[in-house]
């Protein structure tokens, strides 16, 4: 697997000024609050609106754990530099917010060299970017002997339609990026992993598959859903919009209607597509059978969740999903899901879901309609949620412990590990 380039970090990048081993971690973080998360987390406090445990929290553990420091750069606006325990969270800007076509793949070589900047001022001897990046922009770092580590929390391309002339000029950058181990990936998926490979062979890089992680207090200590209920409540968890699927309900509901199921959906968020979506509700006659929730914290996202039965995540397969976190709060709940084809999240939780293929809106009403009518079946669908969650609240398939295999092969001056976490019989 390209064990020469993986070795990565040595010489005077690895030293501090009496030749100690010196772990510097610069972590680009995007968008989301990491600096809310590093709050709380320098507080020791746990994210109580999150629905996990932060992907940037785990990485302020992991660095505590190695005794690392770091810079870690977000683009959310509106904040100040944070500073604890030799770590700092700094705001930078996207270049390539509001771009398109060639002007977005410029924006990306910007991105490259302000990361890189940002490296180099830091004096970092690991870099680990996000998937809006391109791997091989990052040359320069690494003949200067820096690890740099890409974390893929998404797929690169869409499955469904061939790729444009600017998304094979990307996957290019991707390809040569992963050649020859270049730039070892930390997959958030097998759908991710596959990806990759197909981009730069099977063992062309090293490849460190993470789950997302839970505590046993975020969904755990619900009630399970009454069986006897004779309305067969259905939430909907995330974005309000058309690509999450959320349209798509309206006609559902319709067809389980004229099936004779008696149903209720919950609408857990807000989006793009809310008001549009109460209209068609309203059209349709369906307002008795849809409470929209708003936004929901993690605490009143569990009081909606004792309401319901199951769980619908409805992806259509013009989104790009990496994993689809829904489907495993919805499992971890002890709700069974019935999910789109095009989240990965299915593979993971074997028969706690079912699975529709992405747009087939009559499939969902099937689903739904049977596990109404066939209490039983939907009994072993809860039944199931219990062993299908265990695997997401534990920290050894963590993205901390793949964070933990890279700094550790820093140390030990090795090549990262393959770490492939098996899909749910």
């Amino acid at each position: 697997m390209g064990a020469g380039p993986a070795v990565l970090g040595s010489g005077a990048a690895r030293r501090g000024i009496k030749g100690a081993m010196v772990l510097k971690v610069l972590y680009t973080a995007g968008p989301g609050n990491a600096f809310q998360t590093f709050r709380m987390w320098a507080r020791g406090e746990h994210d109580l609106v999150v629905s996990h445990v932060g992907y940037s929290r785990q990485m302020y553990e992991a660095l505590a754990r190695h005794g690392a420091a770091a810079r870690i750069t977000c683009t959310y606006a509106d904040d100040d530099e944070q500073n604890f325990g030799g770590i700092s969270v700094v705001r930078r800007p996207d270049p390539s917010q509001g771009r398109s076509g060639l002007a977005f793949h410029r924006s990306l070589y910007q991105k490259a060299r302000m990361n890189m900047r940002d490296a180099l001022d830091f004096g970092a001897n690991v870099v680990i970017i996000g998937e809006d990046t391109i791997p091989a922009h990052y040359a320069p770092l690494r003949r200067r002997g820096v690890t740099v580590v890409q974390a893929l929390h998404t797929r690169l391309w869409r499955e469904d339609r061939p790729l444009s002339l600017m998304q094979r000029l990307r996957m290019r950058g991707y390809r040569k990026g992963y050649s020859n181990g270049a730039t070892p990936v930390l997959s958030s998926s097998d759908a991710v992993t596959a990806q990759v490979e197909r981009l730069a062979g099977a063992g062309a890089t090293p490849i460190v598959e993470f789950l997302p992680l839970y505590h046993t207090d975020h969904y755990s200590g619900l009630p399970a859903p009454d069986l006897d209920a004779t309305r067969l409540q259905i939430m909907f968890i995330g974005r309000v919009e058309p690509s999450k699927g959320a349209l798509d309900l309206v006609e559902i509901a319709r067809r389980l209607l004229a099936q004779g199921v008696d149903f209720g959906f919950h609408i857990c968020g807000i989006g793009g597509a809310l008001d549009e979506m109460q209209a068609m509700v309203a059209q349709q006659g369906l307002t008795d059978r849809f409470v929209f929730h708003g936004w929901c914290d993690r605490s009143a996202l569990r009081h909606v969740m004792t309401q319901c039965h199951v769980s619908i995540v409805p992806t259509r397969a013009d989104f790009i999903e990496g994993f689809n976190q829904i489907v495993v709060e919805s499992v971890l709940s002890g709700r069974p899901a019935v999910a789109s084809s095009v989240c990965p999240a299915v593979n993971y939780v074997g028969g706690a879901v079912d699975i529709v293929p992405a747009d087939d809106v009559a499939g969902y009403a099937a689903a739904l309609a049977a596990l109404d009518r066939d209490r039983a079946g939907l009994a072993a669908r809860i039944a199931a949620c219990g062993p299908a969650g265990a695997r997401f609240m534990d920290a050894a398939n963590s993205f901390g412990s793949a964070l933990d295999e890279v700094f550790d092969a820093w140390r030990e001056r090795r090549p990262i590990r393959d770490r492939r976490i098996a899909a749910a019989a």
